[in-house]
């Protein structure tokens, strides 16, 4: 089952192809295989001067901020679904071009490299926010930012022959299928992206950053004689090239994770209801959070009304509790040297010890809100103006034994996965799905469970969490952050002990025995 978050588009992409070419590759991967901002100003795809001039063209009648953003981008998937095998190729190119002024965001994009179209675009924008008021020309010095940062593809795509590629994902597909006699779909994608962008700011930066991202999703369903179907599945997506997936992320290791999953949901018990202690396990559970409090944090729905708005400095989290979004971890998914408007990426505390530090800001919102920016601006593609994002977010480890946690739940939840489901992400509401749950009896983890769901408000489950682990995870995943527009993220924790989540099933009524529930 694929949701919106895993693999939004995959039936997007276009030209039927095998493999990415070594002259794309060439021009994509500049001269470092994978840069953050080291490339030099010769490497640009549209040249300095005609830069130069379309910011110019855009501060030319007032503007308080402009940016001129290329990107080039080539995306590769192989795909088994029913024991097929399909590949594709998609190419797109094209300039978006943005003028700030007075708060407001005027934008547009054209998919051509010309000059020309560049300075007419840029123009175009710069008439529509000066709304028929003369301006005086602009004279911007640019200069190339660099970052230490760096995020390299090993091995570049093209260094693995596409027949090795398609032979690797069919036993991959086969490993699935022969795994189980209950097996009656497998699903599998393999996709490899690589996207170069260059920015030209009214600050006279120019930013030239390359970035390949691999992702992997694997779905297994299985059926049993009496016509129980279950699926289970796991994804694993990096910065980086194929080097990353080894061991625990390894695709074999993903492909045997969703076959384990789907097992274990055959033979689940109904997931009982309730309000009773929920534990939920180090790594991909962050996404809980992610969905019903980091959204909330993000500058332009902070503006807008959300429930962390005016918090800083309160508390919103309980005592230990600290919430972190950083965008500079080596190969996840969320991770840059650059956001999209050119803001060198950062580790931002959001709360610390329960109390909010800080929100996630792009340049147009940040300076609505009186803050910084956070490097957190960005964009789907060159068809989008950037807007507040999460990076790689999640809970900071405690000073718990895992295992002390579980021993401590006389009854309750283990949530080893969530996902899928709604989010009111003004509000916090949410109520998310339990792919993978355990029953907690007496201390220890018991049978596994279907049908459990998890609800609440985001800002209420940070306040009664009463105990976090030592065991912190962040969890490279292949999945897509939807708003508006859509970006790869990363979240995590370690476990952790949550009081005021309420968890729906189809089994019994269960009572919190211990008492403290919220």
């Amino acid at each position: 089952m694929i949701t919106r978050r895993e693999f939004i588009g995959k039936g997007a992409v276009g030209l039927t192809a095998l493999g990415f070419s070594p002259t794309l590759l060439n021009a994509l991967l500049v001269k470092t295989g994978s840069s953050a901002g080291g490339a030099g100003l010769e490497d640009l795809m549209i040249p300095e001067d005609v830069l130069n001039k379309a910011v110019e063209f855009l501060m030319s009648k007032g503007a308080d901020f402009g940016d001129v953003f290329v990107e080039r981008a080539a995306f590769d998937l192989i795909g088994s679904d029913d024991k097929k095998i399909n590949t594709s190729t998609s190419i797109e190119k094209g300039v978006g071009v943005r003028v700030v002024k007075e708060g407001k965001t005027y934008y547009a994009y054209t998919d051509s490299f010309a000059a020309e179209d560049v300075y007419k675009t840029a123009q175009f924008v710069a008439d529509a926010a000066a709304q028929g008021v003369g301006g005086r020309k602009a004279l911007i010095n640019m200069e190339l930012a660099t970052s230490k940062l760096s995020f390299p593809i090993t091995p570049n795509p093209d260094e693995v022959a596409d027949s090795k590629k398609i032979e690797y994902i069919q036993k991959l597909t086969d490993r699935a299928w022969s795994s189980d006699d209950r097996v009656n779909q497998v699903s599998q994608f393999f996709r490899e992206i690589i996207r170069q962008v260059n920015i030209a700011t009214s600050s006279g930066k120019i930013i030239n950053q390359t970035l390949g991202l691999t992702e992997f999703y694997a779905a297994t369903y299985m059926k049993d004689k009496t016509g129980n179907l279950q699926v289970g599945g796991d994804s694993r997506g990096a910065h980086a090239g194929m080097s990353f997936f080894k061991g625990e992320n390894s695709l074999e290791a993903v492909v045997d994770k969703s076959v384990d999953r789907a097992q274990k949901l055959m033979e689940a018990v109904d997931s009982p209801r309730g309000q009773f202690p929920v534990v939920l396990g180090p790594g991909v559970t962050g996404v809980i959070f992610h969905e019903s409090c980091g959204h909330g944090m993000e500058a332009d729905l902070v503006y807008k009304g959300s429930n962390f708005k005016d918090k800083i400095g309160k508390r919103t989290a309980a005592k230990g509790v600290t919430l972190i979004d950083d965008g500079t971890i080596p190969e996840m998914p969320g991770s840059y040297a650059f956001d999209d408007e050119g803001t060198p990426s950062e580790r931002t505390v959001l709360i610390e010890d329960g109390i909010q530090q800080n929100y996630l800001c792009d340049l147009v919102w940040a300076e609505k809100l009186g803050m910084k920016s956070t490097g957190s601006g960005r964009r789907q593609s060159f068809r989008y103006p950037p807007i507040p994002r999460m990076r790689n977010t999640f809970i900071d480890g405690g000073n718990i034994p895992a295992d002390d946690i579980i021993k401590s739940t006389k009854k309750g939840l283990y949530v080893a996965s969530a996902g899928g489901g709604q989010v009111d992400v003004i509000t916090g509401n949410f109520m998310m799905g339990v792919p993978e749950g355990y029953l907690i009896e007496n201390g220890k983890i018991t049978k596994p469970v279907k049908g459990a769901t998890l609800s609440g408000m985001g800002i209420k489950a940070l306040e009664t969490i009463d105990m976090v682990g030592n065991d912190l995870v962040i969890h490279a995943g292949a999945g897509r952050c939807g708003k508006f527009q859509t970006a790869p993220t990363g979240f995590g924790m370690p476990t952790t002990r949550v009081r005021g989540m309420l968890v729906g099933g189809p089994g019994e009524a269960w009572d919190d025995v211990e008492g403290g529930s919220l």
